[in-house]
């Protein structure tokens, strides 16, 4: 879908559409479980928790801690579902031997910014607080809008500067607690963290992405302009110029001749200026989020394994 937009307009329904069918290239499996997560007030749907099925070396069995990836996808922030990434948090999932909670967000432009990073903000506090796992056991993947979030979600974290975790119907905000607020750390997978005007390798290299190509950007990008208004905000709003002290290491992986290259360039520069932990994995002439074409590319394969090994 995404090589064919370049032959015709992209559309917010066919973005949608598209990213919706990566099920068609990773179905999910019969051998997994799904379960809705809702918020406990409101009922608000929060994600679903996605467990391997007769898992020989599930945490259950082995009595240890529950491990979770905590999964953003991605989207531009216009697109993404559940549904359309099951299959890949599957593989993942497996590879890595823990359960993978998927975030539901709004998408723009029915919705703003602020209302997607909340719904994660709220799915990841509901996680901790109320299914009880534990911030050092949880590591963030984020996919492409879904680092961008990852990101934020991370600093919103360190500038609370606490964190209560539930014991029963008692809230216990101990010094343990408030050092452990962030999670043991964050993978991002071709992150999208400049909203600013695009420049460099975001406006020069959609002539050769296979994924964010001229017919994505020039339906996209629009909408973030219009949403963030003036370049004061989309600045403010840019996870790459937000504060990185405190948070926790993180794994970056990236093509150097994507559109995003520049700016997880600069993403990395800055959080390692603050003293984060950052591993940075740049793989040459892959396209956008090329992980997901793993059934298609040894490249792709080779990603997805250093990303769950790390």
């Amino acid at each position: 879908m995404a090589y064919w937009s370049r032959y015709m307009p992209m559309t917010l329904g066919l973005m949608r559409f598209s990213l919706n069918q990566l099920q068609v290239y990773h179905p999910p499996s019969n051998g997994i479980e799904v379960t809705k997560v809702f918020h406990e007030t409101t009922g608000v749907f929060l994600g679903v928790f996605l467990r391997i099925k007769n898992n020989d070396k599930d945490w259950r069995k082995r009595g240890g801690p529950r491990r979770v990836i905590f999964w953003i996808y991605g989207g531009a922030y216009l697109s993404g579902d559940i549904e359309g990434n099951l299959g890949i948090a599957e593989k993942y999932a497996r590879e890595c031997n823990c359960d993978v909670f998927m975030a539901q967000h709004r998408l723009l432009p029915e919705h703003d910014l602020e209302d997607a990073i909340n719904d994660i903000y709220d799915a990841y506090h509901h996680i901790v607080t109320i299914c009880l796992v534990s911030p050092l056991c949880i590591q963030l993947l984020g996919i492409s809008s879904g680092g961008g979030l990852a990101v934020l979600l991370m600093q919103r974290l360190a500038k609370e500067g606490h964190y209560a975790q539930k014991n029963g119907m008692q809230v216990i905000e101990s010094e343990e607690v408030k050092l452990n607020k962030m999670p043991l750390g964050a993978v991002l997978m071709n992150p999208f963290v400049d909203y600013t005007e695009p420049v460099g390798s975001m406006k020069e290299y959609q002539h050769h992405d296979l994924i964010v190509n001229n017919s994505v950007y020039e339906e996209g990008i629009p909408y973030l302009a219009i949403k963030l208004g003036c370049d004061e905000n989309r600045r403010n709003s840019s996870p790459v110029y937000g504060n990185f002290d405190g948070l926790p290491p993180m794994c970056i992986v990236i093509s150097e001749h994507e559109c995003c290259y520049d700016q997880n360039v600069l993403l990395v520069n800055r959080a390692r200026e603050a003293g984060v932990e950052c591993t940075f994995c740049v793989w040459k002439y892959m396209c956008h989020v090329f992980a997901i074409l793993s059934p298609f590319i040894p490249e792709g394969k080779m990603a997805q394994d250093y990303m769950c090994e790390w």
